[in-house]
């Protein structure tokens, strides 16, 4: 059996123009993955080609930040898909990411009927960075699943270098856990707000 799996893909870049191409970019399998996929599979390149571009019609959810597409520079878009096709949308958005080396891809992958969820950071064609929950304590329900996405946001609104963050990231995650760690339930809850019914 095979389970759907949904991937929303926030995607920063430094001008609306560059939003815009990687936007018709996204449902434009390229001639190299139709002919891979045509060769693994031993299918007709005319029958993959149609079948990818009805698999990769990655939508428009929304503008981040601005919401008009002519100054618009960050958007997010979703795709579902059999998860047979993961390896196919992965190697698709690679390809993308490597066309637009300075954007930022942000991907976030769920199965909701396995149960579980990550989220993984690419620029250039490459992975930077992923974490993977696959201990669901109740289906649907993100664990443990960090936002891996904070310090590559900040760095990008604020116009830092890429990757200056992340560190910095970890030691205050690191730091939360431990302030969680020694929390005590009474002392979370301050006096006057104690209902005295």
């Amino acid at each position: 059996m095979s389970n759907w799996i949904d991937y929303d893909v926030d995607v920063l870049t430094s001008n609306p123009a560059e939003i815009n191409q990687i936007a018709v970019r996204l449902n434009q399998p390229s001639l190299e993955l139709i002919n891979w996929v045509a060769q693994k599979f031993s299918q007709p390149v005319r029958e993959v080609a149609e079948g990818l571009k009805e698999l990769l019609e990655f939508k428009t959810v929304l503008n981040l930040g601005y919401l008009d597409n002519a100054v618009n520079k960050a958007r997010r878009f979703s795709i579902s898909f059999k998860n047979k096709y993961s390896g196919v949308v992965k190697s698709h958005l690679s390809e993308v990411s490597e066309a637009f080396p300075t954007a930022i891809f942000l991907v976030t992958y769920y199965d909701m009927q396995a149960s579980y969820a990550g989220k993984w950071v690419e620029r250039a064609g490459e992975l930077v960075r992923q974490i993977h929950d696959d201990d669901q304590q109740a289906q649907a329900i993100d664990w443990a699943l960090l936002d891996i996405f904070a310090p590559f946001r900040a760095e990008y609104e604020v116009g830092l270098e890429f990757g200056s963050l992340w560190r910095k990231w970890l030691a205050d995650i690191a730091a939360a856990v431990q302030d969680l760690k020694g929390e005590l339930p009474s002392a979370s809850v301050p006096e006057e707000r104690v209902d005295a019914r």
